[in-house]
């Protein structure tokens, strides 16, 4: 049975110019068009007689992605800027994506089948992705999507191909480790978030963004553990800083490797909240401490490694 229900995305040469897919997501989504209608309020009488069209924009999520292997490394591109997969090839048929922050971004064409057709979203932007740990399910995703190089289109269907890959489990995690100390018996959930603040902004020369700008970009996140010891709580009572790896491996893929998904922040400090609350005795201490990762020059604010058998750059 053809998939009728999927998103596609593709990378655009053109900002705005509609591309084709290269990677389909099951995912659901919710972005929304909004023809900005100025519309005057009645003075004279008491309906409402004049409009004019006003900027075109659309907002809204692709997930949550369970993130796979491969359907990962369209959104990690789309969110780390033009050029910021640095791909390897560390054995034959293996590959190695590695994904530091630019200071440009792609614009990226959202195609989404909904049964009776396929709505194409060229000069769309991703404006932050959100990955989510939780411990009883797999590793997610959300991408908050900014959309607005040009308007939506209607198309015909198309025949996406999905991965058949396995999604990354949360647990076991291969590797987590806070300031180079192995934390996976402690830490039981957690999120990171890169958030590339886009500025909305228009012009007088059309309804759509004119040109790709770029804000501020923060990664933060937070850590949820269990108050078996007192080392994040000293080091938030400290101010110090700590490097955080997180690493999940999925199925071989030829001898000694395997696909995996690893983020690396090399300076972090806790801000607020990473002290225990009294709660009932029949309930874990836990603390839930927001983090935010800061510039280091090796590493940058985030590194992100994607090893699979996609040969392509994403």
């Amino acid at each position: 049975m053809a998939e009728k229900r999927y998103v596609g995305l593709g990378k655009e040469t053109t900002f705005g110019t509609a591309a084709s897919a290269t990677r389909y997501i099951e995912s659901v989504e919710s972005i929304v068009p909004d023809q900005g209608w100025i519309i005057p309020t009645p003075v004279a009488q008491r309906a409402y007689r004049k409009k004019n069209l006003g900027k075109y924009r659309g907002s809204g999520n692709i997930g949550e992605v369970n993130v796979e292997p491969e359907n990962i490394g369209e959104l990690l591109q789309a969110v780390m800027g033009n050029g910021s997969d640095n791909k390897s090839n560390p054995a034959t048929g293996v590959y190695l994506h590695t994904f530091t922050p630019q200071d440009t971004l792609d614009g990226y064409t959202v195609r989404i089948g909904v049964e009776q057709a396929e709505r194409i979203l060229p000069g769309c932007l991703c404006n932050s992705l959100k990955f989510r740990f939780p411990h009883e399910d797999n590793v997610k995703a959300v991408a908050a999507i900014l959309h607005g190089g040009a308007i939506e289109a209607k198309g015909t269907l198309g025949t996406p191909t999905l991965s058949t890959l396995q999604p990354f489990p949360v647990a076991p995690v291969t590797t987590l480790t806070i300031a180079a100390s192995d934390k996976k018996a402690y830490v039981y959930d957690g999120e990171i978030t890169i958030d590339n603040k886009i500025p909305d902004r228009d012009s007088l020369g059309s309804r759509f963004m004119p040109k790709i700008r770029q804000g501020e970009r923060l990664v933060a996140g937070k850590i949820s553990a269990y108050f078996d010891e007192t080392t994040e709580y000293d080091r938030f009572l400290a101010g110090t800083e700590f490097a955080l790896i997180v690493k999940w491996e999925g199925p071989v893929i030829s001898g000694a490797y395997k696909y995996y998904l690893e983020f690396h922040l090399e300076k972090c400090v806790y801000l607020k909240d990473a002290a225990p609350h009294v709660t009932s005795i029949s309930e874990p201490l836990v603390i839930d401490a927001p983090f935010q990762s800061f510039y280091d020059s090796t590493w940058k604010d985030i590194t992100v490694a994607l090893q699979n058998t996609v040969s392509a750059t994403y």
